[in-house]
């Protein structure tokens, strides 16, 4: 069974606190939030707040390290849901209790995450075994990107993108924008090299797997080109002022082909739905003219900036 991952956004060790039994108990894993998790650096710096994509990934390491199946290799073919209630700063403790559910030759499981001050987030996975169900898994929201008209193409490059987010390094996850509608979509590059910051641990003798490009930071990236599209003409990248941008919930997020080194991925954003300041948007990944990622439903919400700083643990657990 495959209980860890070496290329990926985040730096703990999972520690399997209670395997669970399928049927019966949750399993429960758990990993320190270490102030020197590399994304910090850049994910709004000066005031540290632990990326959404981020928790979904420790809550993926902890279903891996707790799979029912022994022996096995799965692979993650869906991140059906997740909702996100709180946010993680730096010296939390992330507990994951996991329930699992077959389903057909694949596995489901719920993951309910929390630190010490109360529920985070509540992610569901799905899992097949390699090479199997992946199909099975696609919920058809691969849509044709829309055709560009020629007086929405825009070049926004990487110092005015720096204008509009507050990522940084290694968290800034586009290149360039290349089409942006107001209020209905955006489209962007991004750009996979062997020098990710992902892929500075593996060893000279990595498989080739091994460099398949983490699907949650991929996740991460597309919701950059929806936060041009939201903040494009509003630009705020200072995190401990005015409106900061939070992930509320990803849904039918799907991956479909594996993104490598080498690869120019071009992220398409339709903004489906806005009420006051949460936006909805749907949207796909493509390399070439295959699909490598299908998103259903995705929530982003601009809050105060007073709403995360009031949010920090003012001492321990």
């Amino acid at each position: 069974m495959t209980t860890t991952t070496t290329c990926g956004p985040v730096d703990g060790t999972v520690e399997v606190v209670d395997p669970g039994a399928p049927g019966g108990r949750p399993a429960r894993t758990r990993v320190l939030i270490d102030a020197t998790e590399r994304v910090f650096a850049g994910h709004f710096p000066g005031f540290p707040v632990f990326p959404g994509v981020c928790v979904v990934e420790y809550a993926h390491r902890g279903a891996l390290a707790t799979l029912p199946e022994p022996g096995e290799r799965w692979t993650l073919v869906a991140v059906e849901s997740s909702r996100f209630t709180s946010p993680v700063f730096p010296g939390d403790l992330l507990s994951c209790d996991i329930t699992w559910a077959r389903d057909a030759g694949a596995w489901r499981c719920r993951v309910a995450v929390a630190t010490g001050r109360g529920p985070v987030a509540l992610v569901r996975l799905r899992y097949a075994r390699d090479g199997g169900q992946r199909e099975a898994a696609v919920t058809g929201r691969a849509a044709a990107a829309a055709p560009a008209d020629p007086a929405h193409r825009r070049v926004i490059t990487t110092s005015e993108i720096k204008r509009v987010l507050p990522h940084r390094y290694p968290m800034l996850l586009i290149d360039r924008v290349t089409e942006l509608v107001p209020g209905e979509r955006a489209t962007g590059l991004k750009a996979v090299t062997c020098n990710e910051p992902w892929y500075e641990r593996l060893p000279d003798k990595a498989a080739e797997e091994d460099y398949h490009y983490p699907w949650t930071a991929l996740i991460e990236s597309w919701c950059h080109v929806a936060g041009v599209l939201v903040a494009h003409d509003k630009p705020n990248p200072d995190v401990l002022s005015g409106q900061v941008m939070l992930l509320g919930g990803i849904t039918d997020a799907t991956p479909l082909r594996p993104v490598v080194p080498g690869d120019l991925v071009e992220h398409r954003v339709r903004m489906t739905r806005q009420v006051g300041e949460t936006f909805v948007f749907e949207g796909e990944s493509g390399v070439g003219d295959e699909t490598a990622l299908t998103v259903g439903r995705l929530v982003m919400t601009m809050r105060p900036a007073t709403d995360l700083t009031d949010a920090a643990p003012t001492g321990g657990e």
